[in-house]
């Protein structure tokens, strides 16, 4: 029997969710939060107990794909990369969510998480069969799901893009697109063929029409940048792995160190100890320091703070830094210095126009003179439509994760394929 598909909130960019089911055995894959900003206000009531779900894969640690894990009860199981369980642990830990610390720790122990491994296959009940696929994202961990259920191959793309270091390899003296040879190698393997195409289109929207920069451009600016501006402050998401690990490289080549607070630093590790085992040092962040913090409290010895703060005049620094009194205090002590501030993050948390709109977050950056220097985590329409077309999707494609699903049919593919986009 033909699989059930259904997609909720998949009409906006983030808590999108998708649910796959069979006479026996049911699916969702993600279950996140809505962003900042989203025209839903309150996420879905997702009826856990009627629904009856055996299993929830989830694409990648953003909040929006992940992020209302604890309302999933406990004889669900959850499928999820080994780095976007850490992260997670991380983040909770970090922000003090003692109770969601507990319930990952004992699903962790109790076998109720497994980890997904890139093209190795999961099986469900003997009926659902889920095989997850690197791409390239924002996120380190992020996968794309091939699903096979009842004669039906779906492929799930999750959050992605070309334009990361994790987008292109380039093997025999040749540039290889690394999602589409997962397409032609792996999803398309023996002939295969993918019959329904679910695939996120963030930037089909406004956004579809912004300057193309990839994280390689990012890293060659930020290296020429760094020869003759040597304090830098930046403002950028602890998760977004590729735009820290630009930053850190071309510090680094400049002879500058990095500083960010200790959350962040257990990050690094994360992403160092992955970074290796597939064999790149891009994500290493070994020279990595903590950032140091002023003491208000009377009677404080702040001479070890003082003594580094001497050295990042003196050495150069990228510190990262947030809205917040403490790092303020550190910002305004080393103005002697004429620091430079960079914003790696969307512009429209920063526009008043816009619902995402975060006015302490638009007000730290104005006081601090912030320019923007920021590569998107979504793919640009151009490559959306090379994934389509490498996939050919035979019965549907199935725009979610975004908020002009029509702009599909603007895009540079076949009228076939056109003809058939979800409307």
């Amino acid at each position: 029997m033909k699989p059930e598909i259904k997609v909720y909130q998949g009409d906006q960019i983030g808590g999108c969710i998708t649910v796959i089911s069979t006479d026996n055995t049911k699916i969702v894959i993600d279950f996140g939060e809505n962003l900042p900003g989203a025209e839903k206000e309150s996420e879905i009531e997702f009826d856990w107990e009627h629904e009856n779900v055996d299993a929830v894969f989830f694409t990648h640690y953003h909040g929006d794909h992940i992020g209302r894990f604890m309302e999933i009860p406990d004889d669900v199981d959850l499928y999820m990369g080994e780095v976007t369980f850490k992260v997670m642990l991380n983040i909770r830990r970090a922000i003090k969510d003692d109770a969601a610390v507990a319930k990952l720790t004992e699903r962790f122990e109790n076998g109720s998480i497994t980890f997904v491994e890139r093209a190795v296959p999961i099986c469900i009940n003997d009926d659902i069969v889920v095989t997850g696929y690197e791409v390239d994202h924002s996120a380190y961990d992020a996968f794309m799901y091939l699903v096979e259920a009842g004669g039906i191959n779906i492929l799930h793309t999750g959050d992605f893009r070309d334009h990361g270091h994790r987008g292109h390899t380039f093997k025999d003296g040749k540039d290889h697109n690394t999602m589409l040879d997962v397409i032609k190698y792996y999803v398309h393997k023996n002939g295969r063929k993918v019959d329904v195409l679910i695939t996120e289109g963030t930037m089909m929207g406004e956004r579809a029409d912004e300057e193309k920069f990839s994280e390689k451009d990012l890293l060659v600016w930020a290296r020429d940048y760094f020869k003759e501006h040597r304090h830098i402050f930046l403002k950028v998401s602890s998760t977004n792995v590729d735009t820290l690990a630009s930053f850190y490289q071309a510090a680094k080549a400049n002879g500058m160190t990095m500083y960010a607070n200790s959350y962040i630093l257990k990050q690094f590790r994360v992403y160092r100890v992955a970074g290796r085992k597939h064999g790149t040092r891009m994500y290493d962040f070994w020279n990595a320091k903590q950032i140091p913090f002023i003491s208000d409290r009377e009677g404080a010895d702040n001479t070890e703070t003082y003594q580094t703060l001497d050295d990042m005049r003196k050495n150069g620094f990228v510190a990262i830094v947030g809205e917040y009194d403490h790092y303020e205090r550190v910002m305004d002590e080393l103005s002697d210095v004429n620091p430079e501030m960079i914003y790696s993050m969307w512009s429209g948390y920063l526009d008043p126009k816009r619902d995402a709109y975060d006015e302490k977050l638009a007000k730290f950056c104005e006081k601090y003179h912030a320019f923007q220097k920021h590569t998107s985590g979504h793919a640009y329409p151009e490559f959306i439509a090379q994934v389509i077309t490498a996939v050919d999707p035979q019965q549907m494609i199935w725009p979610i994760h975004t908020e002009n699903a029509e702009g599909f049919m603007k895009l540079d593919i076949s009228e076939e394929l056109k003809g058939r986009i979800k409307r």
